[in-house]
């Protein structure tokens, strides 16, 4: 069984904040032993003291965070708040927790593969079931780390989690671990044991014209596309030149993210748009190879709603047809929520009926998460097959119930 208890704080002093939420979540665990806390916190309480003032309170247990644009809670979204959840498992859970630090370009898979290691070493149960894992949103190589993390894992093994973000600056974003905060940085939790889990994953968005061909990239910047500057993808889609795209960049990223196609794969995989190059090269949050077949893909945010509700149903019934709750409830279930800052820009005010749409499939389980630079899961979550993939503009909803 999972038992958790959850302390939040809408104070503006970083400082206070962190001490309110975190006596919060202690009065709600008396008699209880934490052995993990997880914080969620907005980028303008992102402070450095944060971690911490949660480690003094859990002693042993890891503590494991991000920044995002806006946190999830139960009482619903704040654009400015700290929520802070501590966790004790029942006998027959397992985890291991662990971090890497210093993540580049050049050493993203590198990483990626000494994370799977770090969590492989210290767990101590051979039935593992996924990873969760939090990373820097402003890496560029999030995919990179996933891969490095699979070779250790396995290829087909679920990795589930989030990027974190900065309410659509990208200057800087933090991860926390244990006491410190972190950029160019990862930590994650592997899990098994007596836990159950469940994935729905879904972006909304349809692919638009032609498939076009990535012909020059380097990570995650895109140079030319069918051998022209890859800005001119979208000004002959759009008919706007390169001023107009660099000055409406954020909206145009927003409501025509490039899509990737995966062969095998129901889905494409979505990239936005962080900068234009005044030489037409294009900067994404997320790589794409050389030969990669992308196309424009369109999106409203009616198709945003629908692919929550559709998400959060998907997550829903797995859950419910794993043979243990054909005829039971759900107990201590509770949802982590990944959900894209550029579906949270795109929604605005409707972002809480995104979260209504996700309670009305999910009832009473309580919602945690954050808005991300970038989620994972595999895209057949359903059924777990192939690779774990890095997404943009998606929303990743994981139950999980001991």
């Amino acid at each position: 069984m999972i038992n958790y208890s959850i302390g939040i704080s809408r104070i503006a002093d970083p400082i206070s904040a962190a001490k309110e939420a975190t006596q919060q979540a202690a009065l709600k665990f008396t008699g209880n032993k934490v052995q993990l806390a997880m914080i969620f916190v907005s980028i303008d309480l992102a402070g450095p003291a944060l971690g911490k003032i949660v480690k003094d309170q859990v002693f042993d247990a890891p503590v494991i965070g991000l920044s995002g644009t806006a946190i999830i809670t139960p009482q619903g979204i704040l654009k400015q708040g700290l929520m802070v959840v501590f966790f004790e498992f029942e006998s027959g859970f397992n985890f291991s927790c662990d971090c890497v630090k210093n993540i580049s370009a050049k050493n993203s898979l590198e990483s990626g593969k000494e994370l799977g290691w770090k969590l492989l070493s210290s767990f101590k149960e051979s039935a593992r079931h996924f990873a969760l894992m939090f990373s820097d949103g402003l890496l560029g190589t999030g995919s990179s780390v996933i891969n490095g993390m699979q070779e250790r894992l396995g290829n087909s093994f679920p990795i589930i989690g989030g990027c974190a973000s900065d309410n659509l600056r990208f200057k800087k974003t933090f991860i926390y671990y244990n006491e410190e905060i972190l950029t160019k940085a990862a930590c994650g939790i592997l899990v098994g044991g007596n836990a159950n889990f469940s994935v729905g994953i879904k972006h909304g968005w349809k692919p638009l014209g032609k498939l076009h061909t990535v012909t020059q990239a380097q990570a995650n910047v895109v140079f030319t596309i069918d051998n022209k500057p890859a800005a001119s993808f979208y000004e002959e889609y759009l008919a706007l030149d390169i001023k107009s795209l660099q000055r409406e960049s954020k909206i145009i990223s927003t409501l025509y993210p490039l899509g990737v196609y995966i062969p095998g794969e129901e889905e494409y995989l979505l990239r936005n748009i962080i900068s234009i190059e005044n030489d037409g090269a294009l900067v994404f949050q997320g790589e794409i190879p050389v030969d990669s077949q992308v196309r424009l893909m369109i999106g409203n945010k009616d198709s945003c709603l629908e692919a929550a509700k559709e998400a959060a149903e998907t997550a829903y019934l797995e859950l419910r047809q794993q043979e243990q709750h054909l005829h039971s409830h759900l107990h201590n279930a509770i949802a982590f929520i990944f959900d894209s800052s550029s579906r949270y820009l795109l929604l605005r005010k409707d972002a809480d009926k995104e979260l209504q749409a996700i309670k009305e499939s999910l009832g009473d389980i309580p919602l945690i998460g954050i808005y991300t630079y970038g989620e994972q899961a595999p895209l057949k979550a359903v059924k777990y097959r192939g690779r774990t993939h890095f997404h943009n503009q998606t929303i990743t909803i994981m139950i999980l119930e001991g």
